[in-house]
């Protein structure tokens, strides 16, 4: 009975999902002001409520507004914003936040006087820079293609090992208690991420993958995603 009512109170203490929506937009707002210096806006395009648009409120040689998708996988991170995860609102904001910001910003000091040269350097699998009335950053929005868990769905070893294997030269192995993410190269394969085969929600990702700067936004949730399915159930 106990047990059936801290369920019943912890389910009217969660925010609702538009809610958590709703703190996920107002975390990216407060973070590209404070850490970047650019005063943003975000919100649901009017014009197309499965879009999420990102608007830089300061001049900018580049295009004003961001388009993002918000598809199935966005959905379910907020989901699981919305279930209070410890540390995802931060985590996924965080990274959300340094992708704009490399658009937006000029990664050395040259590319800001010549600011025709700069979509050539644009991360194009993070936002490409789409008018509201055109959804065509389809590739864009893999930002969060990443999360492949809804917590209430597991992820088998089978599963995981197959969405790695679609990054160039990425690889899961399983051996005796751990499963490891690989990276092939022509010397010698790279860790990139241990996750325990013991104990779930137990992981670590190694600086190799930390510093893969567009692809660490779509390999990091999968791991979690992974690392946090039963021990049963993988």
């Amino acid at each position: 009975m106990k047990k059936k009512q801290l369920a019943k109170l912890k389910q009217q203490f969660r925010p609702s999902y538009e809610t958590a929506r709703q703190q996920l937009f107002t975390a990216i707002e407060r973070k590209t002001a404070d850490k970047f210096d650019l005063p943003t806006t975000v919100y649901i395009n009017p014009k197309n409520q499965e879009e999420l648009l990102i608007e830089l409120l300061k001049e900018t040689p580049k295009e004003q507004k961001i388009a993002v998708p918000l598809d199935e996988n966005f959905k379910i991170v907020v989901k699981r914003i919305q279930r209070l995860e410890a540390g995802l609102l931060d985590r996924f904001s965080d990274n959300l936040v340094d992708e704009i910001a490399a658009y937006w910003l000029p990664t050395n000091p040259q590319e800001s006087a010549a600011p025709t040269s700069a979509p050539a350097k644009e991360p194009a699998e993070v936002k490409e820079e789409t008018a509201p009335t055109i959804p065509a950053s389809t590739k864009t929005k893999e930002v969060e293609k990443s999360t492949a868990d809804d917590s209430d769905e597991s992820m088998t070893f089978s599963a995981f090992a197959e969405k790695i294997a679609a990054f160039p030269k990425f690889s899961a192995k399983q051996s005796s208690g751990e499963t490891t993410v690989i990276e092939a190269s022509p010397k010698e394969d790279r860790v990139l991420a241990t996750i325990s085969e013991t104990e779930s929600d137990t992981f670590t990702i190694e600086t190799a993958l930390e510093r893969k700067y567009k692809v660490k936004l779509e390999v990091i949730p999968l791991i979690e995603a992974y690392a946090h399915t039963a021990i049963s159930k993988r």
